[in-house]
């Protein structure tokens, strides 16, 4: 087929950048292409006063322009770029998005939480659900993480809450120490946050826990590495234990974390672990989508919905 049937979906989030590339099949479905990500850390960047610095832009630019060559010869009706929570609060967003515009290429859309949460549930269920399943969704992104309830591919209830893994780490490991006192406050005001919606999520009881976020990737890094296949709420609590005992997040790959995830790997620790204490999460395990996946989900379903014309 030629590039004009592909489809892209891109999600510009507050860690990294990702890309689907896709070919619509005969089943009414789509196959992935290619897969790209790069650590753009726009959240990195936000200033006490929310502004997204230079460097960080230039980031974004350098890898948007990778991206763009990628996408030569797609409509513009078969690719979605979505912006997530750094340039939901950006003071300086609209500068940032007509600059990435004119690299990319294509329009760029600045999309609500509840709507990135709906994304984000329907991409880490596609695999995973049946029809009658209830499943809570977890992702812990950069700036913002997104708790949703629903049955099968269906969201019923969701949450997206102003606290991620790049604002963790800056907020409470910024001088990379990991120590008790540090961890205790990161995952104390994670608490303070989960819990006023607790009840919301807790009235609606789920069969199964399931993680979207590069937090789960680097877990299951470690899971890995001790041969366990999912993550326990005391396993979790004891991967703590073990990063406080290293003391620094530079020696975070005797535990198993990779090198690129190790800056935010502890935020991320201390806002699952909150999640995990406030919502009595036993079990979870990792979903193969996230955002981009729901975000290439929906696309297919719009290129293919059949034309219709008012009367």
């Amino acid at each position: 087929m030629a590039h004009s049937s592909r489809m892209a979906a891109i999600d510009l989030g507050s860690n990294s950048f990702h890309l689907l590339l896709a070919q619509p099949t005969r089943s009414g479905g789509s196959q992935v292409l290619s897969r790209q990500r790069q650590k753009v850390r726009l959240a990195d960047g936000l200033d006490s006063n929310n502004y997204v610095s230079d460097e960080a832009i230039h980031r974004g630019l350098a890898c948007l322009s990778s991206f763009a060559e990628l996408l030569r010869g797609i409509p513009t009706a078969r690719v979605r770029c979505v912006a997530t929570a750094t340039l939901r609060i950006a003071a300086n967003r609209d500068q940032i998005i007509k600059a990435f515009e004119q690299v990319l290429g294509f329009p760029i859309e600045i999309i609500s939480g509840e709507t990135e949460a709906a994304l984000i549930y329907q991409g880490a269920t596609l695999s995973l659900a049946t029809e009658a399943q209830r499943m809570l969704v977890l992702d812990i992104g950069g700036a913002s993480t997104e708790i949703i309830v629903g049955t099968g591919t269906d969201p019923r209830h969701l949450r997206s809450l102003d606290m991620g893994c790049v604002i963790w780490h800056n907020r409470f490991f910024s001088d990379k120490s990991i120590t008790v006192e540090a961890c205790d406050k990161a995952i104390q005001a994670a608490t303070e946050l989960v819990q006023s919606h607790a009840n919301d999520f807790l009235q609606h009881p789920w069969q199964l826990a399931c993680g979207a976020s590069g937090t789960f990737r680097a877990l299951y890094d470690i899971l890995q590495r001790e041969n366990k296949t999912v993550i326990e709420s005391t396993w979790l609590e004891d991967v703590l234990q073990r990063s406080i005992a290293l003391g620094n997040i530079s020696r975070l790959d005797q535990l198993g974390v990779r090198r690129e995830r190790q800056p935010m790997f502890i935020g991320g620790l201390t806002i699952l672990i909150a999640l995990e204490r406030v919502l009595g999460i036993k079990e979870i395990i990792r979903a193969q989508g996230a955002l981009r996946e729901g975000l290439l989900h929906n696309l297919v379903a719009s290129t293919q919905a059949p034309a219709t014309r008012e009367s």
